[in-house]
């Protein structure tokens, strides 16, 4: 109780500084006491949410807590897989693993390096996944921990990989031969690409090297198997935090410019991913939309998923900018305007054909909506949305069109945009903060709570129903719901609630939870939706085009057949 809280952060460090972290680890090695196994992974819960503490808690007791816990009550076993036991003591100590997780390049280097860590909690998600299970607070804090752990993972190879330029390979990506790329089109020479595309080779070799051993430990968290098990989160899972982190998993993945972030880019779609990550811009969980916007923003750096995104997702992407309706407008963050804007550049900038449809979705009104709002939005989302207005301008063929439609010059190019764009450290250069990958880490999440006051700690004491507690300081370590009310901010150490919520099994607390079918079933705004003989298009989620007797399958209106192998369904 004393290390209850972030108002507590004190307590925490005076517990550190009277040698507590090294006793407690002591004390978790020799019991054999479930009771204080899992008091004591609760006490480096709470310690582990202070940044303060993080550090020694790795250095004092990283192998401990991954021998003794997570690695034999995951069930992951080289030689003989079991069976994952989902005990309170695998979430406490898989809760810790998420909060030291976040602390910077020291702690994603040692639980990388960690032996058996990377395998264990993927086997627990893979688990998770088979038995349908997968909404429990100790998936969330696995996926969390291999969010975090993805996180600029090109750095095992090379710390200052962010430094350089970006290899011509990764800003064309899977760049079908003798492909027309627009107005700005890849159009150097071959001998000036060469040397580029052979250096980026020979940095990628260990990646596509006959392997003779099966790949283990920190690298399974690049390989292509992974993409399946985070599509499968998303497609199911109704954890807001486990979504938002499956997300930034990708999103993380992506991010980076070697070997494995092109097979991961690739992977999402031939695995039907980009289906998935567009059906979840239809969601109300601002943190959710926001990993997802900027997932395929990163994607989108592979060509062919850019085609794809800019003719399937452009109206869900446009949706997501601000319309001017209050009521639309009020739950959509700066950074998912900023993701949002970052993707539909990158779609935009070598293709007429997806500035035309930005166009006609009605994006240049909220482009206009956001620039002409200065005191509303962060200077970030200004730059992005003049730079997105300021790209669509330069496919000449279009600007007839747009006068057509009643815009002007000066609508999409203003003095400033004109003046950023002319030096050389312009948005439209390789290496500008628009132009370059996103990824993002998830910070330390105040789940520590206080332990339960009665002695008895066995799960048939744990109430199943709602939290006779009100205040977060007096809500016990196994009763974790929350009482009824509209949806607000959580007590320090809980999960922000999304009423109305269901009464959890005993044993396990009251978590989070979306509702999947309003998410698919939400409807464009009025007259933003094409029609399709009358009725709405079909959802991303489920088909991109719908049966029609006698003509088969109809895209877009049209009857079409995939292109070269990959398509969108």
């Amino acid at each position: 109780n004393l290390s209850y809280g972030r108002q507590n952060d004190e307590n925490k460090r005076a517990i550190k500084n009277a040698g507590g972290i090294p006793s407690l680890i002591n004390l978790l090695r020799k019991s054999s006491d479930g009771e204080v196994k899992e008091l004591v992974t609760g006490v480096l819960w709470n310690l582990s949410s202070c940044e303060d503490l993080k550090k020694s808690i790795i250095d004092d007791g990283l192998s401990v807590v991954v021998n003794n816990i997570i690695i034999p009550h995951s069930g992951w076993d080289p030689t003989s897989p079991g069976e994952t036991c989902w005990s309170t003591i695998f979430r406490n100590a898989s809760g810790v693993l998420r909060n030291v997780s976040s602390a910077g390049e020291y702690a994603r280097k040692k639980l990388r390096e960690c032996e058996g860590l990377v395998d264990s909690l993927l086997y627990v998600v893979k688990s998770a996944i088979e038995k349908s299970n997968i909404g429990n607070k100790s998936v969330e804090n696995c996926v969390c921990v291999l969010r975090n752990l993805s996180y600029r993972c090109q750095e095992v190879e090379d710390p200052n990989y962010d430094k350089h330029p970006l290899p011509a390979q990764s800003r064309v990506g899977a760049q079908p031969k003798g492909d027309n790329l627009g107005c700005f089109g890849a159009s150097k020479k071959k001998k000036e690409t060469q040397p580029v595309q052979q250096k980026e080779a020979a940095s990628t070799s260990r990646s596509t090297t006959q392997r003779t051993e099966p790949v283990k430990g920190m690298e399974l968290l690049w390989q292509p198997e992974v993409v399946q098990s985070y599509l499968s989160l998303l497609q199911s899972c109704s954890n807001p935090e486990t979504l938002e982190a499956a997300a930034g998993a990708l999103q993380n993945l992506a991010a980076c410019y070697w070997q494995p972030s092109i097979e991961i880019r690739a992977a999402v779609r031939k695995e039907k991913g980009l289906p998935i990550l567009v059906e979840l811009l239809r969601m109300e969980v601002d943190r959710v939309v926001c990993a997802v916007a900027t997932a395929l923003r990163n994607l989108a750096i592979d060509q062919r998923n850019k085609e794809l995104i800019g003719k399937y997702a452009m109206r869900d992407l446009v949706q997501k900018l601000p319309s001017g309706n209050p009521q639309h407008d009020q739950g959509t963050s700066d950074d998912t305007i900023a993701a949002v804007l970052a993707t539909l550049n990158e779609v935009i900038k070598k293709n007429a054909e997806f500035s035309r449809s930005l166009l006609e979705a009605g994006g240049v009104e909220r482009l206009m909506n956001i620039t002409r709002q200065r005191q509303k939005y962060t200077p970030r989302v200004l730059k992005f949305a003049g730079q997105v207005l300021f790209t669509m301008w330069q496919h000449q063929e279009l600007r007839e069109v747009y006068k057509k439609h009643g815009w002007k010059e000066q609508d999409f190019v203003t003095k400033t945009v004109a003046a950023r764009n002319a030096g050389p450290n312009s948005p439209n250069n390789a290496n500008s903060t628009l132009n370059r990958p996103m990824a993002s880490q998830g910070g330390t999440r105040y789940e520590d709570r206080t332990m339960q006051r009665s002695t008895n700690m066995n799960s048939a004491s744990r109430s199943p129903g709602p939290s006779i507690y009100q205040r977060g300081e007096d809500i016990p370590m196994a009763d974790m719901s929350y009482p009824e009310g509209g949806t607000h901010a959580p007590p320090p150490g809980g999960v922000r609630a999304y009423p109305p919520a269901p009464l959890a099994k005993p044993g396990e607390p009251l978590y989070a939870q979306v509702n999947r079918e309003k998410k698919k079933n939400r409807q464009y705004e009025a007259g933003a939706q094409p029609q399709y003989d009358g009725q709405l298009p079909p959802g991303p989620g489920d088909m991109w085009g719908y049966e029609e007797p006698g003509k088969g399958m109809v895209m877009d209106g049209h009857r079409s057949t995939p292109a070269g192998g990959d398509s969108w369904v």
